[in-house]
C-alpha cells in the first residue's frame, strides 16, 4: 500500500554528497516537499527563503556547522524542529544542542526508518499546532464580531439571571425556566477557583469589562468551556444596570490545547515526560535546591547493547522493550519523582529531597529489578546508571554533564553497573 504523503516541509543539510542522495530520495517519497542544501550558509538562505517545518542537519560542515546554522534559525523562528545527525558524539555538541533547542539527536550512520519515525511523529505534533492557531485565528474573528456571538445572557446587578438565549440554553442543557432568576454562578464548574470569580467581581463591580474562559457545568454533569465577555451596561447616571455576558464555545479549543501541551511534553512511544518537560522540571528543582537548601539527585541510565535488541528482535519489539522497562520504573520510584526519555534508549530521573546515599539505593533497586525482569527476549536486559547529587552553585548543564560522565564511566567499566559523579 502507498505510503501517505507527510503534510510538512523539510531541509535536510548534509555536506556528504552520498549521504545526502540517499536520504534525499527516500524523504522525497515521504514528505510534501524536501529542500536540499550541502552546508550551513546556504541551509540558513533556504531556510529563510522557504520556512520549512523541520531541519534535519549534520553538525560538522564547512562554511558553517550544523549547531551555528540552528541557532540562529532557531532565532529566526524558535517553533521550527530541529533534528541533528553526527557520527560523533562529544559532550560540547550535546550541551549546546540543548541550549539552541534541538529536537532530536540521530547518530550517523542514519537508520533511515527511526528518521522517517522521528518525521512522522513531529508531523503529528505540527498538525495539531496548525489546526489550533486555525482554531485561535477563528476564534478571534468570533471576539471582533460581538454582535454575531452565539451566547448571550443578562443579569441584574445582584447576579441573577434576567435573560438567556436559546443557543445559551442549548450549550449548557438547561431550559430557560431552570435559568431564569438563579444567580449566574450556579451554572459554573466547582472547579473554577474563587481567585478567578472574586477578580470576575471586583473588575465588573468597579464598571470595567471582563474577559476570560470559564469552565461551566452543564446538565448532566459534563464541562463547557466558553470565552467570556462580561460588559457592565451603565445608566445615563453611570451607575450599573445590569451586565451582559456573551460567550463562545471554545471547549475543542481547550481540550486540543491540552492534547497539545500533552504532545510538547510526553515521549510518544514510552508516554513519560520528554526532555524538555525534564529540563523545565530541573530549572525548577534548580532554583528550589537553591533557594532552600534542599536536596535533589540525577539519576540517568541507558540500555546496555540495546542496538542489538534492535538488530536482533526488530525496532517493534525494541520499542516494547522500552515501554516495559518504563513500567518498571514507574513502579519503583516516588509519586515525587520525574521520569524522563533523554532520547534513543537513554532516561532520566529527577529525585527531589534526596541525598546520595538515597539516590544510589535507589539507583541499585532499579538496576536489580530491570536485569530480574522478563522482557521478552532471551537475553537478559540490563542498565548502566550514573547517579549524581546537587552541589552548590549546581546549573542545569554542570549537574547534566556530571551525570552523563558517571554514565559514561559506568558504560566503560562494564555496563549492568553505578557509578557517581
Amino acid at each position: 500500500m502507498k505510503n501517505t504523503i507527510l503534510d510538512i516541509s523539510v531541509l535536510y543539510v548534509e555536506d556528504e554528497l552520498p549521504t545526502r542522495d540517499k536520504i534525499a530520495r527516500i524523504l522525497k517519497r515521504e514528505v510534501r516537499s524536501l529542500f536540499l542544501a550541502e552546508n550551513g550558509e546556504e541551509g540558513l538562505a533556504l531556510f529563510e527563503l522557504h520556512r520549512p517545518d523541520i531541519v534535519v542537519t549534520d553538525i560538522k560542515m564547512p562554511a558553517m556547522d550544523g549547531l551555528d546554522m540552528a541557532e540562529r534559525i532557531k532565532a529566526i523562528c524558535k517553533d521550527v524542529h530541529v533534528i541533528l545527525t553526527t557520527a560523533h558524539g562529544e559532550a560540547d555538541a550535546f550541551m549546546k544542542s540543548i541550549k539552541v533547542g534541538v529536537d532530536r539527536y540521530l547518530l550517523k550512520p542514519i537508520d533511515v526508518s527511526v528518521l522517517v519515525r522521528n518525521l512522522r511523529e513531529m508531523a503529528q505534533i505540527i498538525g495539531i499546532a496548525r489546526e489550533l492557531q486555525e482554531k485561535t485565528t477563528l476564534l478571534e474573528e468570533y471576539k471582533r464580531a460581538v454582535d454575531e456571538s452565539s451566547i448571550v445572557c443578562k443579569t441584574d446587578t445582584e447576579g441573577r439571571i434576567t435573560y438567556v438565549n436559546d443557543a445559551y440554553c442549548k450549550a449548557y442543557g438547561y431550559n430557560r425556566n431552570e435559568l431564569l432568576g438563579k444567580d449566574l454562578k450556579v451554572i459554573l464548574h466547582q472547579r473554577v477557583d474563587d481567585s478567578i470569580l472574586l477578580e470576575l467581581q471586583s473588575t465588573i463591580a468597579s464598571k470595567r469589562i471582563w474577559k476570560g474562559i470559564l469552565e461551566h457545568a452543564k446538565d448532566g454533569g459534563h464541562s463547557y468551556f466558553a470565552d467570556v465577555t462580561i460588559v457592565p451596561i451603565l445608566s445615563a447616571d453611570g451607575e450599573i444596570m445590569e451586565f451582559i455576558y456573551i460567550g463562545h464555545d471554545v471547549t475543542e479549543l481547550v481540550d486540543r490545547t491540552e492534547r497539545l501541551k500533552q504532545l510538547s511534553t510526553t515521549d510518544i512511544l514510552t508516554r513519560t515526560y520528554n526532555r524538555l518537560a525534564f529540563n523545565d522540571f530541573l530549572d525548577a528543582e534548580l532554583q528550589r535546591a537553591q533557594r532552600y537548601k534542599s536536596g535533589m539527585s540525577i539519576i540517568m541510565f541507558d540500555v546496555d547493547h540495546f542496538k542489538n535488541v534492535n538488530d536482533t528482535y526488530g525496532h517493534l519489539v525494541g520499542d516494547e522493550v522500552l515501554k516495559a522497562l518504563v513500567q518498571v520504573v514507574q513502579f519503583s520510584v516516588r509519586k515525587v519523582d520525574i521520569l524522563a526519555r533523554w532520547g534513543g534508549e537513554e532516561f532520566m530521573i529527577l529525585v527531589p529531597e534526596s541525598t546520595a546515599e538515597t539516590a544510589h539505593e535507589l539507583a541499585e533497586r532499579l538496576r536489580k529489578e530491570i536485569e530480574s525482569h522478563d522482557f521478552s527476549t532471551k537475553e537478559k536486559i540490563t542498565v548502566s546508571i550514573g547517579v549524581t547529587t546537587y552541589r552548590d552553585g549546581d546549573s542545569a548543564d554542570s549537574i547534566i554533564t556530571r551525570v552523563d560522565n558517571a554514565l559514561y564511566k559506568a558504560k566503560e567499566n562494564g555496563r549492568n553497573r553505578i557509578e557517581t559523579g
